[in-house]
C-alpha cells in the first residue's frame, strides 16, 4: 500500500506503531467470537490485531480505494467481513448487528458526529475503544467545573463512563497529524431517565451557546420567561445567580429542565 495516498476529505492518518496498537487491543481486550465492528480500518493494521484474537470483526471503510487492498488482506481471515459504508449512515437495528464492541482510529473530522451515532445505538454497544483528536478526547471525558465541560461531555456521560486511557504523540502515525490524539474507553452504564429528552438537549446546548455569558444570561427570555423565574430556579439548584454552564453537573440540568417545564405548565394554565 505504499502508493496509497491519504485523503485529506477522509482525515486519514493511519495508525503505524504496533506498540500502540497492541495497547488498543489490550484496553479493548476481545473474546473469541464476540462482535466487534472497527470504525475506519484503514491499511488494516489495527483489524489484523484483532483478528487474531479469534473475535468476529466486522471492518467499515469508507474509501472505496481501500477496499481492493483490505480484501486481498484479510481473503484468508473467515473471521473478519468488510463493509465499505460511511459508518455513519450505517443503522445496527436495520442491519441486525446485535450486541458488539466498539473500536476504531477515528478521523477528527466525525468526532462529533460518532458520539451522536454512538448515543444514538448505545443499546447495541457493549463498550468502545476510540482514538480521538486529544482536544475533543478531554472534552467527552470533561468533569463539571472545568473548561472542557460541554454539551459533548454531558450527552455522551448519560450513557457511559469515561476514562482515557492513554495519549498518541503524532509521530505514530502516517501522515503524521499536527496536533496529538487520545484512547478513551467507554462504559455503558444504567441509564438515568431524563424527562423531556428534547427540552433537556435544548436547555443544554442554549446553555452553553456563549460560554462567557451567565447561565440565565443564556437562558431567559428564549428558555425562561424572565429573570426573577430564572433566579428562583438557579436558586432550587442551590446554585448563585451569577453561575455558568459549566458549574452545573448533569444531574443539576436534569433538574433544570424539569424545573423548567413545570414554570412553563404552570404559566400555561
Amino acid at each position: 500500500m505504499s502508493y496509497f495516498h491519504p485523503k485529506r476529505r477522509f482525515g486519514q492518518n493511519f495508525l503505524k506503531s504496533g506498540a500502540i496498537i497492541d495497547k488498543i487491543v489490550e484496553r479493548l481486550a476481545p473474546q473469541k467470537g464476540e462482535r466487534v465492528i472497527e470504525v475506519g480500518p484503514g491499511k488494516g493494521d489495527l483489524t489484523i490485531a484483532i483478528a487474531k484474537t479469534g473475535a468476529d470483526l466486522l471492518a467499515i471503510e469508507i474509501d472505496r480505494e481501500l477496499m481492493g487492498h483490505l480484501e486481498r488482506r484479510f481473503r484468508e481471515k473467515p473471521n473478519v467481513q468488510i463493509l465499505q459504508r460511511d459508518i455513519l449512515t450505517v443503522d445496527p437495528d436495520i442491519l441486525n448487528f446485535g450486541e458488539f464492541a466498539l473500536v476504531g482510529n477515528l478521523p477528527f473530522n466525525i468526532s462529533s458526529p460518532m458520539i451522536e451515532w454512538i448515543v444514538q445505538y448505545r443499546s447495541h454497544i457493549t463498550r468502545a475503544v476510540l482514538m480521538f483528536q486529544k482536544e475533543v478526547a478531554h472534552r467527552i471525558a470533561a468533569k463539571p467545573g472545568g473548561k472542557d465541560w460541554s454539551p459533548l461531555s454531558i450527552f455522551t456521560q448519560l450513557y457511559f463512563d469515561i476514562t482515557v486511557a492513554f495519549d498518541v504523540l503524532p509521530k505514530h502515525f502516517t501522515p503524521e497529524p499536527e496536533v496529538s490524539a487520545s484512547v478513551i474507553v467507554l462504559q455503558p452504564k444504567p441509564e438515568v431517565k431524563v424527562p423531556h429528552p428534547t427540552l433537556f438537549e435544548h436547555l443544554v446546548r442554549g446553555s452553553f451557546r456563549q460560554r462567557r455569558k451567565l447561565l440565565l444570561n443564556n437562558l431567559v427570555p428564549d428558555y425562561i420567561s424572565d429573570l426573577t423565574v430564572g433566579r428562583a430556579i438557579v436558586s432550587r439548584l442551590n446554585m448563585g445567580p451569577h453561575c455558568r454552564a459549566e458549574e452545573l453537573s448533569t444531574e443539576q440540568f436534569i433538574e433544570l429542565t424539569e424545573m423548567v417545564a413545570s414554570f412553563s405548565s404552570e404559566s400555561d394554565n
